[in-house]
């Protein structure tokens, strides 16, 4: 018997094969990456990143079963007493992600500004019915090289790209990472921007630095940032999460309205105050906030 599980931000569906321990995937391949799926699974797997193990699947179908690692995601237990310890598991699996070995799209500056991008066309022009003028687009337009320069000056790694909340599991006493299908080579300060300013939970500022500095220190262990002081990572650090959370601006508009996923525009709040927060002391940024606080402020 197969039981409908709630399913992500796409159009995969999954279902828990009763009595089996397993999970049934339908992931349509017109619109999914399985194939970059089950390579990644395996990369992972392959440096002791604990992933779902891959049991069968059918390309040219889209199905898929897979080890089923239960129901008790990381932000079920990453609460109260058990909230930093939790944290500091995940940050300490960043270096090992850092080096997959698996062939994946390029996170460079056509991919960076077209993410960018879906802010001005999701929650800009489709949600708010907003026209810029001239001086504005010349404004993102400025300020999106800049953020694009920022994630393209660091070292670059493998980066899962989702590494947050709601895609790490509790599997027995360790973390088991989900939702990694796309994975590109990006900047080293990406997942990390992505766990600790999660658009689905706001973090207090003394774990937040904990974390920060632990993380600096894991990579530095492992060979990286060999190069860049803590002040320089903490830098790019948020300069990197005000890229992601643009973009995320236009994804949650945009699962509203394209999808019908409208519980996403829930969370909007929290990723616009991490927007102003991430541009304020920045003076190169002051005029792209001076948008948002025209445009974005107040209206979710």
């Amino acid at each position: 018997m197969l039981l409908s599980l709630n399913g992500d931000a796409s159009f995969r569906r999954y279902f828990r094969v009763s009595g089996k321990n397993l999970i049934a995937v339908d992931a349509p391949p017109s619109t999914q990456k399985n194939k970059e799926f089950i390579s990644i699974d395996k990369a992972l797997e392959a440096v002791s990143v604990k992933v779902p193990k891959i049991i069968a699947y059918d390309l040219d179908k889209g199905f898929m079963l897979l080890e089923d690692l239960g129901d008790t995601t990381f932000a079920k237990v990453a609460i109260g007493a058990q909230q930093q310890s939790y944290y500091e598991k995940a940050v300490d699996l960043l270096p090992k992600i850092a080096t997959v070995d698996v062939d994946c799209p390029l996170f460079d500056r056509e991919f960076i500004n077209f993410e960018l991008s879906l802010f001005d066309t999701w929650m800009l022009d489709k949600k708010l019915k907003v026209t810029l003028s001239d001086e504005e687009k010349e404004t993102l337009k400025k300020n999106y090289s800049y953020l694009a320069d920022n994630c393209l000056s660091q070292e670059q790694v493998a980066v899962h790209r989702d590494y947050h909340s709601r895609n790490l599991m509790k599997s027995k006493d360790e973390l088991a990472v989900i939702d990694f299908q796309d994975m590109v080579k990006g900047p080293i300060t990406y997942d990390l921007a992505s766990i600790i300013y999660d658009c689905y939970i706001n973090l207090d500022k003394d774990l937040i630095s904990h974390l920060i500095q632990r993380a600096f220190n894991n990579y530095r262990n492992s060979g990286f940032l060999s190069e860049t002081s803590l002040e320089e990572f903490k830098a790019k650090l948020k300069l990197t999460s005000l890229q992601r959370h643009v973009k995320v601006l236009g994804i949650f508009c945009r699962l509203s309205l394209r999808d019908g996923k409208d519980n996403y525009l829930n969370d909007l709040p929290r990723v616009i105050c991490y927007v102003l927060e991430e541009s304020k002391d920045d003076p190169k940024l002051q005029s792209f906030r001076a948008i948002i606080e025209k445009y974005v402020v107040g209206k979710f």
